[in-house]
């Protein structure tokens, strides 16, 4: 049972946590900025309802919550921002928007200052917005302002963008270790946990940062296997060889142009600062930098690729730079454009935006043929709007569960949807924009994965924690887009250079920037 703000006058002794969620990764190379209502996803979420939404679930609050209810403590919620726990990604956020939200938190948080003994966040570390490149540490100092000296303590996702300044402003910084993310219920269990331990004289943290020239590509970046996978093993062994409280790599997110962005090594001890350990596993990863590399295959490629890969099963190929997880439109044409030119049968192209097309076919029935416009209405650089002739397949309001072991009983809402075919290949419409986790985006529309051969999608790869044992293989497609697999096709201006791979004679010693 869970303690809240209700529970802890009848049990006084308890040690009480204020908790709240507020996490987004900016893409700057989109264009736009991003508003309280895109980062919202829904409005606020009422502190009343914290523990209800996310009790049971595996969102980095459900594990701060798990934590607090093991230790008999008390979760003080206050009102928090994404809804279901999955942060959102977009543009530049407004200056209004990151005033307006530390505003509204900081405003409860003075107001009901003496019902907490200290703060455990679910943030990010990825945000940028006008006037705060590091808005993260923007939040933490608005933070630090109204609670003083009481600890504060959050988990972050493994592509945040880690400065001095966050670690300066926190008392523990605790970072998701997968990619696919399937652990931000136990980055939020360790924050908590640690907080509490700190709250009762069993451990005083320490944190010692790393920050090496290193931006880790996207399409590289799976911890299934690969270098993802050597050096997570490698950092939680040396965590346990050393008897460290926690350690994190984090890859950084590389689609933020700032001063920033690199990819960093955070150590947290008990009663010191850990510089020797934070050292020695950011020069092991330096050292292995070379290995996060892998083709990087045109949609014309890609599916060639698939066709020989394909044995009894599909193939899914993933069109990354085009992932809506990572602020990207959702509604390239490219992939969908090479799949309807080869007329390719047994195949399917996942979710695409466009909430006009969408609309379009719920004025039609089942069964029907018309020509309709879809995608390439963002930018330019993801392809022109698609022209074809289609038969309506199957219509779908775009309700329902995930199943993925990423965001596992999330409620997903794609909106009105509709699947459809053009020749012999089908795809797939809908009015939200969200990146692709599952089969269940496809199944809402009537489609079975048995019946393809190839399984088109928008995802980096988060999608792997579900397809990558039951596909016959994945293919990535780096098409033209604002995420692309190889990162010398963003032009960066703010990021610190030399640094790797845009610059491949960087030299890195221990000591960076």
């Amino acid at each position: 049972m869970i303690n809240t703000e209700n529970s802890y006058e009848r049990v006084a002794f308890v040690k009480r946590i204020a908790i709240f969620q507020l996490g987004y990764e900016t893409n700057t190379f989109i264009a736009g900025r991003a508003q309280l209502a895109d980062i919202g996803s829904g409005g606020w979420i009422p502190g009343s309802e914290i523990a209800e939404l996310f009790a049971g679930k595996r969102a980095g609050l459900s594990g701060i919550l798990a934590a607090i209810s093991e230790r008999r403590a008390a979760a003080v919620p206050l009102d928090s921002i994404s809804r279901g726990g999955a942060y959102l990604a977009g543009p530049v956020m407004s200056r209004e928007c990151v005033e307006e939200a530390m505003d509204h938190i900081c405003a409860e948080l003075t107001a009901r200052a003496d019902e907490y003994d200290a703060v455990c966040a679910a943030m990010h570390g990825a945000g940028c917005a006008d006037g705060y490149d590091d808005a993260d540490s923007y939040f933490l100092r608005r933070m630090r302002e109204v609670v003083g000296d009481k600890p504060i303590m959050a988990c972050l996702d493994l592509h945040g963008n880690i400065t001095d300044e966050m670690v300066s402003l926190a008392d523990g910084l605790f970072g998701i270790k997968t990619n696919p993310h399937v652990d931000f219920y136990d980055a939020g269990y360790t924050a908590a946990a640690a907080l509490l331990d700190t709250l009762e004289g069993k451990k005083t943290p320490k944190m010692a940062l790393r920050r090496l020239p290193l931006l880790v590509p996207i399409a590289c970046g799976s911890t299934l296997d690969g270098a993802g996978r050597e050096v997570k093993e490698y950092v939680a062994d040396y965590v346990r060889q050393h008897g460290l409280i926690d350690a994190t790599f984090f890859h950084a997110f590389a689609a933020t142009d700032s001063v920033h962005t690199s990819a960093s090594v955070l150590v947290v001890a008990d009663g010191y600062v850990p510089e020797k350990e934070a050292q020695e596993i950011a020069l092991h990863i330096w050292n292995m930098r070379e290995k996060f590399s892998q083709p990087n295959y045109s949609a014309s490629e890609a599916i060639d690729a698939a066709l020989a890969a394909v044995k009894d099963g599909y193939v899914v190929i993933n069109e990354g730079a085009d992932n809506p997880g990572a602020g990207c439109p959702g509604d390239g044409t490219h992939l969908l454009r090479e799949m309807i030119r080869r007329d390719l049968p047994r195949c399917i192209m996942g979710p695409v935006l466009d909430p006009a097309a969408a609309a379009e076919c719920h004025r039609h029935r089942v069964g029907d043929r018309f020509r309709l416009e879809v995608g390439g209405h963002t930018l330019p650089i993801y392809g022109e709007p698609l022209q074809a002739e289609v038969e309506l397949l199957a219509l779908s309001d775009g309700e329902f569960t995930c199943v993925s072991p990423v965001h596992r009983g999330a409620q997903m809402h794609y909106g009105p949807s509709a699947r459809l075919r053009c020749g012999k290949v089908e795809f797939i419409v809908v009015t939200n924009r969200f990146q692709v986790y599952d089969d269940r985006p496809y199944l809402m529309t009537g489609a079975d994965m048995k019946d393809y051969s190839i399984v088109g999608l928008k995802s980096s790869n988060h999608f792997r924690a579900y397809f990558r044992e039951i596909a016959d293989a994945i293919i990535g497609a780096d098409t033209p887009g604002m995420f692309p697999g190889d990162l010398r096709k963003l032009n960066h201006q703010k990021v610190i250079r030399p640094i790797f791979p845009l610059d491949k004679d960087t030299v890195y010693t221990g000591q960076w920037p």
